[in-house]
């Protein structure tokens, strides 16, 4: 079995179990006890592993194995069928998956195909999830109970998350945290890859879909590709919803 087939079984039974891993400090949830913890020494207790070259600090010890590696010892992955030269062996892998072996993930219960098994969880998630939550106020349908919760306060309730330290606010506890995060003290998560930081975690692992791996998202329905999920979806709203 190789790893695109593990990849595939792990989604299948964690949704076929739905077992599910809350955060007590945000709304996310892990599909894995493990995922868990990496979650939360990452985004709660803001765990670093700091390089002794330069002003980058990890999240994992890994990355900043792969940090060094590629921008204090130049070490560099290339690919045997173009001029692409990869920072890391996982993004050369990806690589290789995405351009050269036309490699997808397809999902079960509808014609999606994902680029990445981590894609087509988020997929499944999204749009398979089954159970739904819908709000007794308009036709919104939630996926999980705390994301109706967040938006009956925000849409229905006018509840806002006030900055003390500017005149924003949020329309929830977690979008505050994220502003004041990059607004007031600065944080930022630097690409391993290139000279890019991000001000979220989820925009850098973007960033590094689209510009060093390579990833794009095809249309379905006509020949686009788009080079975030997010610009897939709104190709979609314009051009093929009517």
């Amino acid at each position: 079995m190789d790893n695109g087939q593990i990849e595939l079984k792990k989604i299948k039974e964690s949704k076929t179990i739905r077992i599910r891993y809350p955060c007590d400090e945000c709304e996310y949830a892990a599909t894995t006890a493990g995922s868990l913890r990496r979650h939360i020494k990452i985004k709660h207790e803001r765990i670093r592993y700091p390089c002794d070259e330069c002003e980058y600090a990890a999240t994992t010890s890994s990355h900043l194995r792969v940090h060094k590696e590629s921008e204090h010892e130049g070490i560099r992955y290339p690919c045997d069928e173009c001029e692409f030269a990869a920072k890391t062996a996982g993004s050369l892998g990806r690589h290789i998956e995405n351009k050269h072996k036309g490699i997808r993930y397809p999902c079960d219960e509808c014609k999606y195909t994902a680029p990445r098994a981590d894609s087509l969880r988020l997929h499944k998630n999204s749009k398979h999830g089954g159970i739904r939550y819908p709000c007794d106020e308009c036709e919104y349908a939630a996926t999980r109970a705390d994301n109706l919760r967040v938006h009956k306060e925000n849409k229905h309730g006018g509840i806002r998350y006030p900055c003390d330290d500017c005149e924003y606010a949020a329309t929830t506890a977690f979008h505050l945290k994220v502003h004041i995060e990059s607004k007031h003290k600065g944080i930022r998560y630097p690409c391993d890859e290139c000279k890019y930081t991000a001000t979220r975690t989820d925009k850098l692992r973007i960033h590094k879909e689209s510009k060093h791996e390579g990833i794009r998202y095809p249309c379905d329905e006509c020949k686009y590709t788009a080079p975030r999920a997010d610009s897939l979806r709104l190709h979609k709203n314009r051009k093929h919803e009517k």
